[in-house]
């Protein structure tokens, strides 16, 4: 399975493993922490506006 999320990157089903995998080897106290950062070094190299679209997409998705 394959998720677009923009037209030029495709996120892979191997790409849900492996971030999977990284959030369950992180203590459970320090997951939050973890995800923050990985947020800030993926948005590093992301084009102008992405992050906030990408921002609002996620809001969409959380649960009411």
């Amino acid at each position: 399975m394959s998720t677009t999320t923009d037209p030029n990157t495709t996120f892979a089903e191997r790409d849900f493993i492996d971030l999977a995998a990284a959030i369950d080897q992180v203590p459970a106290p320090q997951r939050e922490l973890f995800l923050t950062k990985l947020v800030i070094l993926l948005a590093a190299g992301a084009p102008a506006g992405a992050l906030a679209q990408r921002i609002e997409r996620a809001r969409r998705h959380l649960p009411a």
